[in-house]
Order: C-alpha cells, then sequence, then structure tokens
C-alpha cells in the first residue's frame, strides 16, 4: 500500500506492507486525512520519528476477535488515547497522560489503510451515520481542540472573544464562539480570511481596530480572551492591553520559529490577567465534538476544503504555508 513517511524533516511517499491486525484492532481504509498545523511543524521541526495524518476518517476493512466495529462500517478516529487512571487523567489533564502521547495510528493517517489499536476502537472511535460527509466526519479531533480551548477560558455566551489568526483552526474557533452566542472579533494579515470570518463576527487586518472593536463589543471592557491560534511574541505582548481586568490571554498554538515571549508580570498581577494554553482534547471533547458535526450544528465544510491525492503531499503542504488553503485534505486513490 502506499503512505506518506516522515523522515529527516521531508516526508515522502512509499510502498509499504498493509498492516497485520490483532484481536480488538481494526484496519480502516482511509477515506480522507486532514493536514494538521502540527503534521506541518512536525516536518519544519524535523521531528524524529514523525507520525504523519490523524484527522480521518474511513471504512472498517477488516476487524479483529472483539474488536467493536465490523468490516463495512465508517468511522472517525482520533489518535491518541489516554489511560484514565494516572495523575493527569484523575486532574482532567488527559492530553498531558503518558499514554495519550506514546499512542498513535499505524502508520499514520496519509495512507491506504491504518491499523487501529485495541485501544483507539474501544475509546476514541465513532460511528458515522449515513449521509454525513466523510471529510466533514474527519474534522472531529480538530474541533474537539477548539471545544477544549474555549472550556478552558469558561467561554459563554455575552463574552467577547478576540481571535488572533484566522486559519482553520481560528476560523473554527469563530464558528463555535458564534453557536455559544459570544461576540468574536478576528484578527489576520490575511484581508481574504479577514473576510471568510466576518460570518461569525467582525474582523480585520489592523491590530488597532481588533483592539477597538474588542472594546466596542463589550461595552468599553476589552476582551474576555484573546486567543492566538497563530501570531508573534511581540504581538501577544501588546494584546495585554486589549484584555478586561480579569481577562485571560490564550496560547492555542506553537509559535515559531521564535517561542520566547516576555510579559509584563507586574501587569498581569495587578490586573489578576490570565494566561492560559490548550493543546489537545479529552475523550469527551471528542465525543461533543463528534456529536456537533454529525448533528449538522456545526459545518467543517465552511472551511471549503481543498482536496489532493497521497502524490500531491508536498502541494497540499504548500497550499496550507503558502495560505492558498484553509485546509487541505489527502485523499488516498
Amino acid at each position: 500500500m502506499k503512505a506518506i513517511l516522515a523522515r529527516d524533516g521531508a516526508a515522502s511517499l512509499a510502498e509499504i506492507p498493509v498492516p497485520s491486525i490483532g484481536d480488538g484492532e481494526l484496519l480502516l481504509k482511509v477515506e480522507v486525512c486532514g493536514l494538521c498545523g502540527t503534521d506541518v511543524m512536525k516536518l519544519d521541526s524535523r521531528a524524529p520519528e514523525a507520525v504523519l495524518g490523524h484527522e480521518l476518517c474511513g471504512v472498517v476493512a477488516k476487524a479483529g476477535l472483539g474488536a467493536p466495529f465490523s468490516p463495512g462500517e465508517r468511522i472517525v478516529v482520533s489518535h491518541h488515547v489516554p489511560c484514565l487512571a494516572c495523575h493527569w487523567c484523575r486532574k482532567g489533564q488527559e492530553s498531558m497522560c503518558r499514554q495519550f502521547k506514546a499512542t498513535n495510528l499505524d502508520p499514520g493517517g496519509f495512507a491506504d489503510f491504518a491499523r487501529v489499536s485495541a485501544l483507539h476502537a474501544r475509546h476514541a472511535a465513532f460511528r458515522v451515520p449515513d449521509g454525513l460527509d466523510p471529510l466533514a466526519a474527519s474534522q472531529t479531533e480538530p474541533l474537539a481542540c477548539v471545544l477544549r480551548n474555549l472550556k478552558r477560558l469558561n467561554v459563554a455566551a455575552g463574552d467577547c472573544v478576540g481571535v488572533v489568526g484566522l486559519g482553520a483552526m481560528g476560523q473554527m474557533t469563530g464558528q463555535m464562539l458564534a453557536l455559544t452566542g459570544a461576540a468574536a472579533v478576528g484578527l489576520d494579515l490575511d484581508e481574504a480570511r479577514a473576510a471568510r470570518f466576518r460570518r461569525w463576527g467582525a474582523a480585520g487586518t489592523d491590530a488597532a481596530a481588533f483592539a477597538a472593536a474588542g472594546r466596542e463589543r463589550s461595552e468599553g471592557r476589552g476582551f474576555d480572551a484573546v486567543v492566538f491560534s497563530a501570531g508573534t511574541p511581540a504581538l501577544a505582548r501588546e494584546s495585554l492591553a486589549w484584555l478586561r481586568d480579569g481577562g485571560t490571554l490564550n496560547v492555542f498554538a506553537s509559535f515559531h520559529p521564535d517561542p520566547v515571549l516576555p510579559l509584563d508580570w507586574n501587569e498581569v498581577y495587578s490586573r489578576e490577567l490570565s494566561v492560559v494554553s490548550s493543546y489537545s482534547p479529552s475523550l469527551a471533547d471528542l465525543k461533543e465534538a463528534f456529536d456537533l458535526i454529525a448533528s449538522r450544528r456545526f459545518d467543517p465544510l465552511a472551511l471549503e476544503p481543498e482536496t489532493f491525492p497521497l502524490s500531491a503531499f508536498d502541494e497540499a503542504v504548500r497550499a496550507v504555508k503558502t495560505r492558498r488553503a484553509l485546509k487541505s485534505v489527502l485523499v488516498p486513490r
């Protein structure tokens, strides 16, 4: 079978054996797999032994003894599974669980077939209802990331939230904010992305106008939270002035190539500001995200994703990095 494998910071199409499965496991014929920003980051940072592709949906080709799904069923599955018993899991921090970080799909989602372990099949897979687009279903994991992040910010109806960086995750955040009843204000250097975000709230390309919109929509208080789904340390430092007293600076993406962020800690202290990050979702977030997509309350296809065959993986990456596409999706053929 064909699969995209990463070696030494580069990804290439390889011919490898179809994975064999054991009891409780599944062999999934991959239909679609979204390209995540973390896939690009793994390549750019030359992450060792990187497994690429985790936003996938497909049809069960084989099922091991005792597996919870049968051949022919379409499922969506996430790539990490927590142990549910360690200190981090008991604290509701499943994405910090050591098992969570160690689990993955074999060989990843950018492949003709993927082996789904018994743990994944039992805890992190969902049956896709008839009529739901597999591409829409594949966006369960990124939406779950957005859900967990907004929960950590305690976002509620009537709040005013700024979103810096209006790529795929920024757009999904805007759609969820609108669904929640919060006022969303977006900021991006790209006017086309700002225009797309205006379906969910206000948006523009100027930081001063962004801050003013936050004050206007919050009756002068300032943003309840500013979400950085992209950005620079300088902009994050500036954002403290955009927050209301008691507001939250939210780190919802890695900062590359410069991750060092100096802040005025006296301002953080005296104004009781919070700095909150969010990395990856819990199993409950995955289920909630899947239900939102399956019920059509949330529409991932609003991103207007662009599809590519596995042989055009490099082009799919370029489409995202050059901002030609909000979302690239690989389709094995």
